[in-house]
Order: structure tokens, then C-alpha cells, then sequence
């Protein structure tokens, strides 16, 4: 079955691309995946690489844990992948008499998936260190061991034969310590290299060398203010590529506007011949031609904007949705608004004519139009109102509010509007002027009467008639302003905001432009708060703030915000002209309704590369977040289980919605100009409680950085809590989740190798909860926390809960229930030595009364359990003062007379003939008696403490642990018997 990100790759790779790299994608990325996915090349729990690196004897083991630990997460996958595709990118570049044959690019291939064998041997805990450089003969098996779990002969029958060239590259990818040049060392014996071995050195080493380098660095400007970029241009000198290293970096992020920075930014340097070679959070960096033309910023702040706008090829601009009414407008009980970013997008005479496409989606309540209620609020007589009846609907709605609107935003003032809307309309004979402006509490109800009286002399205009009406209105009434001279000259304080940002963030090299200083912020927000300013509440030391308008953003706008002053009159929050382009992009292209998000509780995801991206990689990445389907968690647990458990049983979920992207929703599903950065999306809940809110984005936050390489920040806040990847170390993290997250004891700062157990943590509880405790289709989220409270009391409560969900359902459980619920147990107590040692008492204490008595697991829960239940009975009513001894006694003679009772297919020792009666007996009375001092000594004594009470109130999550136990016994008794019999 291919994996995800294999998909991904598959599906996203250009038609052309080599036969030989589609090969390799489709025979060994699975097997890297699989072993290279949750171990560290760079980064990781310093915890983890102080216990291998102690097991392996280094005597340094303190300091080199924390020096690994110090640098952001890298998975071993990821370093690969995309030093690979890269290595193979710029291969494409080598002069004609130094094109790779099949041959050496296979060797590429190979020889880079095994440059860092030294991290797969210490990433999987073995206790005999990576071997030296001067282990040539180690070196050699490892390599060969290696190529064989990789499946390297899917990809190419004959690498064996190609042994020793896959090992010296691997050895000497880095042109550093723990090289191993001398050809003497490695052509011993037998061995001997099959390819020219300056092929290897002048050629394939130094393709590797600059592949392992570009996926060590984790900002764009690494190429000129390190010396990673000294060893890139090193390698491209040596290979005579001809081309020079530039980059483009915007040292900020906010989401969609900053990643349409970012494209537009990437699709300008295409035109200037600048080949992107490698993607990070912050930009690019560039193979360009050595004569390159050094781009201005003027043009590209006009490229940038005109792509913001108007788009491009692949995706609409801005005005797109402005035109259609999709974003820019929002309609309350007050009637309609404009965002002020539409007012300076558009001239007012083609707002104007814009006006009766917009009201037509806007103004849709056609079951509930305002016009009747309005008219109630007006003096009329009673054939006024009688008259007015007959037009008072959604078409006198949708007239009045362009009026309206029209008169607010380009009119307000005039007296010339009035008279020339009366006169359009026929109407100023029949209402006077006075009378449209009649209003209360900010509504204007004249106008309603104005157009329910126009309505109601043309009664016959159908929907479609009125809107053609509208819109020659409106071009009407644009011209005549036009022609008056009534039409205020526009400005674009949004431009001006924007050019200005680019110019104190966005940085190309090479440019002439200079970056102006950094701004002060603590002035910028001082000055704005004395002068009793708006000030941005997501970004507060941006300058050219305004009052948030519902127009614009996603969340409420009313809100009292603790940046302005107490007491005083302002409780609107302010918000940046660039957020407020943040904002109106997220309308339109997660068709977000402006000032409703909120309700749906959205939690936010941030996807970052982990360093960097190959384009390969980030066009799969790209595709996955555009077509990312909500997950359902049913189907989550399915897969999980399907695939024993694993995560692996998570690449066959289906991730992305196929289905509307075939209806076109999507049209060309994926763009090779439109790529992820930084990507983001996010995940909203019908129901009520923030643990609804949770429970896709915990596990979202887990299980793409385990399948797809990536790093993702969860987080309520709109706003990105970093920049860029080199911000946090961690591979996951999670902002303010919600209470189960910390009942559960999962970490929200995670590195790579805790990833997969608190996966398989939080996927045992959600499955236990969604078999036991929901009530489909009803998950029952907010009982949630009531699940995870109980898992994390006592790994008992595992089989107690699993009880009450069978006896809910009238069933008994099947051999699949009980393995499943076994392997849950052995989950939870993963690094919990209390719970292990509980859970190996309940199973001991079963597996010693099993040696006495035994009924078919299809009996009553009373019968299976029936010594423990007497062991505990007399535990829990002998009289305090008893001694442990006497105890012991009392509690086996009892259990004695009931075993008595039992039949004698019951009793084990009774049923073996080999022996004489007394003998059975007194083996039968010994292990009675074992099994009570098991249950004294070991279970109320030293688990319970001699407490009785404490005893008694765990006395139902024993049974229910020794009545799986009892079933998990007699289940692999069962198997081991058919195993013998074949």
C-alpha cells in the first residue's frame, strides 16, 4: 500500500521527470519512511541521546546530548529526502560532457540515502556504536545490511554488485572529519571499484556534499552570512556549474498574505531566470545565471501587489472575491457594510456598479425580509400600509439597502443625491425628501418605504427583472456623479501600508534597495495609546491601524481588549492594514463568513518544513494542505487498528478530499507556483465544548509531522505564534489545548521521538472512549475528559470501562474484543513501572487460580471470577486485629470448601488421572493456599497497603482487569494447543 507522502510525491512529480527517481519513490521512499521517519538527524529528546549515547560507552554523553538536543527537530526521512532531490536538482545542471548515466544516478540515489548511517545506528538505540572511518570492512556490512532492509533491489537488481562505490560515498558525502579518501583502504582483496573512481570523487561526492549541506541550513540567508554558503558555491565551482546562489527572505509571517508574498515573490525571479532550488519558511534560495540582472524593489513591491490583487494563472486575486460579494461586505441587522480595504481597491463609480451583484448575494432573506418590519416603525395610515403590503418583500430589501448604502459611503452630505434617486425612481411626486431620511437607533427606514412603494407600483418585476433594474440604476447614478464631479478621488492607504512592510521586511539578494531601520514599536504603540489611537490587537506595533469593522475579520470585532485604557470610551479592538489583508484573504479563500468563525471555535494549524524543502517535496506538501479533508475519527481508529496498532495504519486513511476535488471544486488540484512556506489551515467543531475543539487538531498536530516530515504549531490564535521553524526546536507543539491533553500527561512541547507514543496514547484513549463511551454517531467528546481521567487513575479502569460498554450493548466479548483491549492495556502502562507492575500482578494472580480452577470463558463473570471474588470477600470481612497468617487460612479454607462444590472438569489437578486422589488433593490445596498469600501479601498488603477501604474501592477494577486477564490466558492457551496439533 504506498504511504502518504509516497502518494503525494508520485502524483506531484513533473511528467518529465526521470524514470530512475519515479523508480526510486515508488520501490524506497515506503522503506525509509519506515525506518528513517522517527529517527533524528538533527535535534531530539535530550533524554533519548543520553541513553544511547551512554549505552554505547561515550564518555561524553552529557555535553553531546545537549548539543544534539539544542538544534531543531530533523528526521533522518527528511534529511534524505531532500538532500536527495536536490543533489539530483542540481545535477540537471552539470555541463553536457558530465551529464550522470543511469548508472551514477543510482549511485546518487543510493549512496545519499546512506550518507548518515551513523545517526540510523544511533537512532535505533543498538549498543555497539557506528563504526569508525578506518572500519572499511564495517562500514561495508552496514551499508549492505541497510541496503537490504531499504529494499534496495526493488530499485536496482544489481547494487550489490555496486557494494563498494555505495560505501565510499556514503563515507565520504561530508567533505569534513570522518572522511576516508585513501583508495588503498577500500580496493583490499577481492574489492575493487567498477566505475572511474574520479567519476566518484570530482563528480558524485561533490553532488552529495551540496545536497547534505542545503538540508543543514534553516534560513535563505545561510548562503551569505555563513559559511554553508562559502561550501555551497565551493561544490557548484568544482562541478563547473556556471550559476550563482541568491535568495529572497521575509522576515515576518502572518499566514495567506505573507505565503502570497513569498509566491509572487518566487514567480517574479522565474522571469529574471532565478531557478528555485531550495524552500524554507522564510523564502528561497535560487540558482541564478552569473550575469543576473539585479532586481529592483519598486518592481517587485508592484509584481507582489498586482499578484495579491488580481492573481495570477493558477488563483484569483483579491478583487476576484471583492467582485463576486465574497468578502469586503457584511450585511447585520443595521443593513450592509464595506470594508474600507474594498473602498480603496475599487474607484467609487465602479463600486457603484458593483453594487447590485453584491446586494443580490447578500441580501438573501427571502423568508424573513426587513421591509415589513421597518414599515411598522413608520406613521402611515391604514391605506398606506395597505398599499405598501404589496411590495413590502426580498425585492424592496435589496433596493432599499443599494439606496441606502450607496448614500452612506459616496453621498453622505450631498443634496443633489435625494432628489436624483426620487426623480429615478418616479417617486418624487409621492414621497418627499424628508421622508427617505427618516430613522432610529442608526437604521434608515425612510428608503424601505421609498422602495416597497416602488415595488408595489411594479408588482409584476420578477427577481431577475429587478436585479436588471438595479444595475441600470446604479450605472445610472455612477455616471451621473461622474459627470458632476460628486465622486471623492480614491487612495490606498492599504498600498501605501503594503509597500512600506515589504520594504522593512521582504530582503532580496542581490538588491540596491537598503533595509530601512526597524521601526520602533514601543513608540509606535506608546504614541497610539496616549493619543487614544486604534492600535492592532494582533500585531500591536504596526502603524496605520483602524477600528476592526465585522467586515473584515473572522472573529468578533465588539470586544473589550486590555490594550486600550480603562475607562476609556474606545472597546472597539484595532487591527493593521495588514492584517486586515490577512483577514479578507482568509474570507475569501477558506470561504470564511467575516465575524462568524469564532463561534466554530477554530483551532489553527502551522505547518513548517523541518530546515528546508526540496520544490519536489514542497509541491506535495502543498497538495496535501489544499485538499486536507476533515478528519474523522471513526475512520481514524479504524485504520489504527487495521494496522495493528501502528501509525503506519494511518498512510491508508483517506486524507484528502478526492471527492470534491474531482466535482472541480479544486480544478488543477495542485500549482507548481503556489507552495507552501509556512501552510496553514484550520479545524472547527459543531459542538460546544473546547474538548470538541481539540480533538482533530491534537491528533492532527501528531500525526503529519510522523507521516509527512513536517513541524506544526496548534494553537486558538489566528496569529502564527513564530516566523519560522528555527524559532522552536520541537517537532509538535500545542498552545492551550485542551483539558484532557495534560490529564492524559502528553507533553505539548514534543521532539521527534516522542511523536509515536503520544500517538499511540492519545489513539487509545479516543478509541477506548469512541467503542465504550460514545453513542454513534455521537462521539461524545465532552465526556471526554471524564475518559481520560479515569485511563490515567488506573490502567484497571482499561477493562472496567471496556466492561460497562458490553453490558451496555448486551454482549459478551469475541476473541478480537479481548486481544484489542489486552493490547490497549499494554499500551497505557508503556513507561509506567506502577501500572506494569499492577497490570502484572492482576495477570499473575489469575494465571496462579488458574492452576486450581478453570470454567469455559463463555460462564458468568461470577464464575470466572469466583476465587478472587472469595479471596477478596474474606479479605474485606475478617475482623481488623486477624493476623496475615491467619488470614491466609481462613481465606484458603473457605476457597477450598467452594472449589469443592465445583464440578470436577473444573478442577485442573482433580482432572489429572496420573496421580492418586490424596496427592491431587494436596497439590490443588498448595496452590490454593500460593495463590491466597499472593493476594495478602502482594495485592492487599503491598498494592493496597493493608487499606481496606482503599481496597474495597478498587474492588470492581480488579475483577474487571482479572476477568480480561482470565480471557487473555485462556486465549493464548488456546491458540498454543492448535499450534501443537498442526
Amino acid at each position: 500500500m504506498p504511504t502518504l507522502l509516497q502518494t503525494l510525491l508520485i502524483e506531484t512529480l513533473q511528467s518529465d521527470t526521470d524514470p530512475i527517481l519515479q523508480t526510486f519513490i515508488q520501490t524506497t521512499l515506503p522503506a525509509m519512511e519506515r525506518e528513517f521517519g522517527l529517527i533524528t538527524a538533527m535535534g531530539g529528546s535530550e533524554q533519548t541521546h543520553h541513553q544511547t549515547l551512554t549505552k554505547q560507552g561515550d564518555r561524553y554523553a552529557d555535553e553531546n546530548a545537549k548539543r544534539y538536543a539544542a538544534k531543531p527537530d530533523q528526521s533522518l526521512l527528511v534529511h534524505v529526502l531532500n538532500g536527495l532531490l536536490t543533489a539530483w536538482n542540481l545535477s540537471t545542471h552539470l555541463p553536457k560532457h558530465l551529464q550522470l548515466p543511469d548508472v551514477e544516478k543510482r549511485l546518487l540515489c543510493l549512496g545519499l540515502t546512506l550518507h548518515d548511517y551513523n545517526k540510523y545506528v544511533q537512532g535505533k538505540g543498538e549498543e555497539q556504536p557506528p563504526p569508525k572511518a578506518h572500519e572499511i570492512e564495517e562500514i561495508i556490512n552496514l551499508c549492505q545490511k541497510l541496503g537490504e532492509i531499504l529494499d534496495f533491489t526493488l530499485f536496482w537488481d544489481e547494487w550489490q554488485d555496486y557494494l563498494l562505490e555505495i560505501a565510499y560515498l556514503a563515507q565520504n558525502t561530508q567533505f569534513n572529519v570522518g572522511s576516508n579518501l585513501i583508495l588503498s583502504n577500500w580496493e583490499t582483496g577481492d574489492r575493487a571499484f567498477t566505475i572511474d573512481v574520479s567519476r566518484l570523487n570530482d563528480i558524485l561526492r561533490h553532488l552529495l556534499a551540496f545536497g547534505d549541506v542545503a538540508v543543514h541550513m534553516g534560513d535563505p540567508a545561510e548562503i551569505v552570512t555563513t559559511t554553508k554558503g562559502d561550501r555551497l558555491r565551493d561544490h557548484l565551482d568544482l562541478l563547473s556549474i556556471r550559476k550563482k546562489l541568491v535568495y529572497h527572505r521575509l522576515r515576518d509571517c502572518r499566514g495567506l498574505v505573507t505565503n502570497q508574498i513569498h509566491n509572487a515573490v518566487v514567480s517574479f525571479a522565474r522571469k529574471l531566470a532565478w531557478e528555485p532550488i531550495l524552500y524554507f519558511a522564510q523564502g528561497a534560495a535560487y540558482l541564478a545565471p552569473t550575469d543576473l540582472t539585479t532586481p529592483d524593489l519598486a518592481d517587485i513591491q508592484t509584481a507582489v501587489w498586482d499578484s495579491l490583487i488580481r492573481g495570477d494563472e493558477d488563483k484569483p486575486g483579491l478583487a476576484q472575491y471583492f467582485q463576486s460579494g465574497d468578502v469586503g461586505f457584511v450585511r447585520d441587522g443595521k443593513g450592509m457594510k464595506i470594508a474600507p480595504q474594498t473602498l480603496e481597491l475599487f474607484t467609487p463609480a465602479d463600486l457603484i456598479r458593483l453594487l447590485p451583484s453584491v446586494v443580490q448575494i447578500k441580501v438573501a432573506n427571502v423568508k424573513s425580509p426587513a421591509t415589513p418590519k421597518r414599515l411598522e416603525k413608520l406613521q402611515l395610515t391604514d391605506a398606506e400600509r395597505t398599499f405598501l403590503s404589496q411590495g413590502a418583500d426580498i425585492r424592496a430589501d435589496r433596493l432599499a439597502e443599494l439606496i441606502i448604502l450607496a448614500q452612506r459611503e459616496f453621498f453622505e452630505g450631498s443634496q443633489d443625491y435625494i432628489p436624483w434617486m426620487l426623480s429615478a425612481l418616479g417617486l418624487q411626486g409621492e414621497i418627499t425628501p424628508e421622508q427617505t431620511q427618516v430613522q432610529s437607533g442608526g437604521v434608515n427606514y425612510g428608503w424601505y418605504q421609498a422602495a416597497a412603494h416602488y415595488i408595489a407600483v411594479h408588482a409584476t418585476l420578477s427577481d431577475t427583472q429587478v436585479e436588471e433594474f438595479l444595475r441600470e440604476l446604479s450605472d445610472r447614478l455612477a455616471t451621473w456623479a461622474e459627470q458632476n464631479h460628486l465622486l471623492k478621488e480614491t487612495s490606498s492607504p492599504t498600498h501605501e501600508a503594503f509597500i512600506n512592510y515589504l520594504a522593512q521586511y521582504l530582503e532580496v539578494y542581490p538588491s540596491t534597495h537598503q533595509p530601512t531601520q526597524f521601526e520602533n514599536e514601543l513608540n509606535t504603540y506608546s504614541l497610539a495609546k496616549v493619543n487614544n489611537q486604534p492600535i492592532c490587537s494582533l500585531s500591536a506595533g504596526d502603524p496605520d491601524a483602524e477600528d476592526q469593522l465585522d467586515a473584515v475579520v473572522l472573529f468578533k470585532p465588539q470586544q473589550y481588549s486590555n490594550k486600550n485604557a480603562l475607562g476609556g470610551g474606545r472597546i472597539k479592538r484595532g487591527i493593521s492594514k495588514i492584517w486586515s489583508l490577512e483577514m479578507l484573504m482568509r474570507q475569501a479563500f477558506w470561504t470564511g463568513a467575516s465575524g462568524k468563525l469564532e463561534e466554530q471555535q477554530p483551532v489553527f494549524l502551522y505547518i513548517f518544513p523541518a530546515y528546508v524543502y526540496s520544490p519536489q517535496v514542497a509541491v506535495a506538501v502543498r497538495r496535501l494542505v489544499k485538499e486536507l479533508k476533515r478528519v474523522n475519527l471513526w475512520e481514524v481508529r479504524k485504520h489504527w487498528l487495521d494496522g495493528g496498532m501502528q501509525y503506519s495504519g494511518l498512510q491508508t486513511l483517506p486524507w484528502r478530499d478526492e471527492d470534491e476535488a474531482e466535482a472541480g471544486r479544486y480544478g488543477d488540484s495542485y500549482s507548481h507556483t503556489d507552495l507552501p512556506f509556512m501552510a496553514m489551515t484550520y479545524t472547527t467543531t459543531r459542538g460546544k465544548t473546547t474538548t470538541d475543539a481539540w480533538v482533530e487538531p491534537s491528533f492532527l498536530a501528531l500525526a503529519l509531522p510522523i507521516l509527512l516530515g513536517v513541524k506544526v504549531v496548534a494553537t486558538s490564535s489566528p496569529d502564527p505564534l513564530y516566523a519560522s521553524d528555527q524559532e522552536f526546536v520541537e517537532s509538535s507543539k500545542l498552545d492551550g489545548p485542551a483539558g484532557f491533553w495534560q490529564m492524559l500527561g502528553i507533553s505539548p512541547n514534543l521532539r521527534l521521538q516522542e511523536l509515536s507514543p503520544a500517538l499511540e496514547r492519545l489513539l487509545t484513549t479516543y478509541s477506548i472512549h469512541l467503542e465504550y463511551r460514545s453513542s454513534p454517531p455521537d462521539a461524545r467528546w465532552q465526556a471526554l475528559n471524564g475518559t481520560a481521567r479515569d485511563l490515567v487513575t488506573d490502567v484497571l479502569n482499561v477493562f472496567a470501562i471496556a466492561n460497562e460498554g458490553f453490558r451496555e450493548s448486551k454482549r459478551e466479548p469475541t476473541q478480537e474484543d479481548v486481544k484489542r483491549i489486552w493490547k490497549y492495556a499494554q499500551i497505557w502502562i508503556k513507561g509506567d513501572k506502577e501500572m506494569t507492575d499492577k497490570l502484572n500482578l492482576i495477570n499473575r494472580l489469575v494465571e496462579e487460580y488458574r492452576q486450581f480452577y478453570q470454567v469455559n470463558v463463555g460462564e458468568s463473570s461470577h464464575a470466572v471470577l469466583l476465587p478472587l471474588s472469595k479471596a477478596l470477600e474474606v479479605i474485606l470481612t475478617v475482623p481488623e486485629q486477624i493476623e496475615r497468617e491467619d488470614i491466609i487460612l481462613q481465606a484458603a479454607g473457605q476457597l477450598n470448601d467452594a472449589i469443592e462444590r465445583q464440578e470436577a472438569y473444573k478442577r485442573p489437578f482433580l482432572m489429572d488421572k496420573s496421580v492418586d486422589i490424596s496427592t491431587r488433593k494436596a497439590q490443588e490445596l498448595a496452590a490454593i493456599h500460593k495463590f491466597m498469600t499472593t493476594c495478602v501479601d502482594d495485592l492487599f498488603m503491598g498494592l493496597y497497603l493493608g487499606d481496606r477501604a482503599l481496597l474495597q474501592e478498587n474492588r470492581n477494577r480488579i475483577k474487571s482487569g482479572a476477568e480480561f486477564a482470565y480471557r487473555w490466558l485462556a486465549l493464548q492457551e488456546k491458540t498454543q494447543l492448535q499450534g501443537e496439533k498442526k
